[in-house]
């Protein structure tokens, strides 16, 4: 039985995905692994309000291994049966003992078991996406402090815009992380709850003790209590694929910043390479971005999910397969591709080749034009902000017009001249002079969020 991982679990073109820690949360063996884990803990809770005999709970526990079940017999149930969940019940029931096995899967229904071992899955799954995330946020809190007056261009509609540091980038993007790590824990109370409807909702299954008996199961797996049935309202997953996507949308935002400041006219930044890699089968000379690359792929692909996630909430009547296979697709896909964008990531940003040299010489690729904003505020002041701005308007476009340098224009307009005189064009003019508070902003940062 494949439940969306075969396509990730496979070797060459598909390794770029995934990682091997998220795999073995997210593989068959473990999901089936969940669901018996689900079983034990039902039988016990049972044996705890006197349901069922504590021998038999006891025994019911000890068989619930997958590496104890027959693997052939369940292989050819699940084709007999074309049933997710029965096989691993018969396999369980035969695998018990004596008469323990009479009292295996007591008043539960498939989606009960199911649900719930899809929600253990998920926790194991945000602990390692937790992990990654913090270890990201701290490496680009390093890089803040390290390169808080480091000056780089700022670029706004793919052009250079002012000067700005390459540390309050950093301090940018930990500051969106932090907020992804805060949505994260949130999620985590509403989602980690067990599915104890019963066949219809209503827990008739479970006898008048339904309620103790929920309270107990979820006490046995450490998860919360549901307020109502949720099996046909599964917005708790929806919603955990939905903070997946914002954390993927993230990370491919820092994987095109990578591969956007590692082009060869910019060069500002690059990913790190080994001795051995090969960047081009045929041009020696390549460096090629391969791991942000692959962070834009999967990350592409998980956010492909989340409208499918959201369809997956509109289900119908009490119950609504259609709707829960879809989510068994979606859930082990997008924790895969998370798990392995965000390894990727840290692998590059925790050894990103930043070269400050090149930062500060593209600074100096528009002659000074860069500073234009500077110049215009310091002629406001005599001029007025409106005439001023079209002042420099007009010394900017003859200087690009004529391929003149932007200080020789301007120190050849008499109205210039005339509003700032005394003024040295050529510190006006200096990048450094006008990163504004970007090194304040990376301190008030760092000290307003947390270190992992």
């Amino acid at each position: 039985m494949q439940l969306g991982s075969c396509f990730l679990d496979s070797l060459t073109v598909t390794s770029f995905f995934g990682n091997a820690e998220m795999r073995s949360v997210f593989n068959d063996r473990q999901l089936m692994q969940s669901w018996l884990d689900v079983e034990a803990a039902l039988a016990r809770a049972q044996a705890s309000l006197g349901v069922v005999p504590h021998a038999a709970a006891e025994q019911i526990t000890a068989a619930a291994r997958l590496d104890r079940l027959d693997a052939d017999a369940l292989a050819g149930d699940a084709v007999d049966t074309v049933h997710p969940l029965v096989p691993l019940v018969r396999a369980l029931t035969a695998a018990c003992p004596g008469d323990a096995g009479r009292y295996v899967h007591l008043g539960a229904t498939t989606q009960d078991v199911m649900d719930t071992g899809f929600v253990l899955r998920c926790r194991a799954g945000l602990d390692v996406v937790q992990r990654q995330v913090d270890e990201l946020v701290r490496i680009l809190r390093k890089l803040a402090l390290r390169h808080r007056e480091t000056p780089m261009p700022a670029r706004t509609h793919g052009q250079q815009a002012l000067p700005t540091t390459f540390g309050l980038r950093c301090a940018v993007w930990q500051s969106e992380l932090q907020r992804h790590r805060e949505r994260l824990t949130e999620l985590r109370r509403r989602l980690l709850v067990t599915s104890m409807g019963g066949a219809a909702g209503t827990m008739a299954g479970y006898g008048p003790q339904a309620f103790a008996l929920e309270r107990a199961v979820a006490a046995e797996l450490d998860l919360g209590v549901a307020d109502t049935p949720w099996h046909a309202t599964p917005d708790r997953f929806a919603e955990c694929l939905m903070v997946l996507g914002l954390v993927a949308a993230s990370a491919e935002k820092l994987a095109r910043e990578v591969y956007f400041l590692g082009r060869t006219e910019i060069g500002e930044a690059h990913e790190p390479q080994r001795a051995s890699q090969v960047g081009s089968s045929t041009m020696p000379h390549k460096r090629n971005p391969i791991r942000c690359e692959a962070v834009v792929a999967a990350a592409s692909t998980l956010r492909a999910q989340v409208p499918l996630a959201m369809q997956a909430m509109v289900a119908q009547d009490d119950r609504d397969m259609g709707v829960g296979m879809t989510l068994w697709k979606l859930l082990p896909e997008s924790f895969i591709l998370i798990g392995g964008a965000l390894e990727r990531l840290v692998e590059v940003f925790g050894d990103l080749r930043v070269s400050p040299e090149r930062m500060r010489a593209n600074l100096d690729v528009t002659g000074g034009l860069v500073l234009s904003e500077a110049v215009m505020l310091r002629l406001a002041g005599p001029l007025g902000r409106e005439q001023a701005h079209h002042l420099v308007m007009r010394i900017v476009r003859d200087s690009i017009d004529q391929d003149r340098p932007f200080a020789e224009v301007l120190r050849a307009d008499p109205q210039v001249t005339a509003a700032l005189a005394g003024t040295d064009v050529a510190t006006l003019l200096d990048p450094l002079s006008y990163v504004g508070h970007a090194a304040a902003l990376v301190d008030r940062a760092l000290l307003t969020s947390e270190t992992p």
